[in-house]
């Protein structure tokens, strides 16, 4: 996958009549399997590692990382938690995923910043979460 600055210039250095990037495939959004895979592959995590240490049943964990099925806003959170993304970060995972971004006037998604600002564990984001709720 080719970083945004590559893409940037690729666009810089073409004439202003040249359209044909449009087609380019790097030029489109990943999907979320694959920018997930991306994020797992810069870290050094296998999706088994990160299926594992999200708590997701296996069958769905890699209908997840495979495609073939669409991730839940919860666990693009936990995914953004366990990889240590920053607020930027995880909200680029979840607008890739379809999804809201994070939104601090929101108690829950107030809870989820924190722990993103904060560097915490999902073990603290899960606490934070059920105190949010009650």
């Amino acid at each position: 996958m080719k970083s945004t600055q590559e893409l940037l210039n690729r666009l810089r250095d073409r004439d202003g009549e040249d359209t044909a990037f449009l087609r380019d495939p790097d030029f489109a959004c990943p999907s979320a399997a694959i920018y997930m895979a991306g994020l797992l592959a810069e870290r050094g995590m296998t999706a088994k590692e990160a299926i594992q240490a999200l708590g997701l049943d296996r069958s769905y964990g890699y209908q997840l990382f495979n495609g073939t099925r669409r991730p839940t806003r919860t666990v693009l959170i936990r995914l953004a938690v366990l990889l240590g993304l920053d607020l930027t970060g995880t909200n680029r995972l979840l607008q890739i995923g379809g999804k809201a971004p994070l939104y601090p006037r929101v108690r829950e998604d107030a809870a989820v910043i924190f722990c993103l600002e904060k560097r915490l564990p999902l073990e603290k984001l899960d606490a934070l979460l059920e105190a949010a709720h009650g």
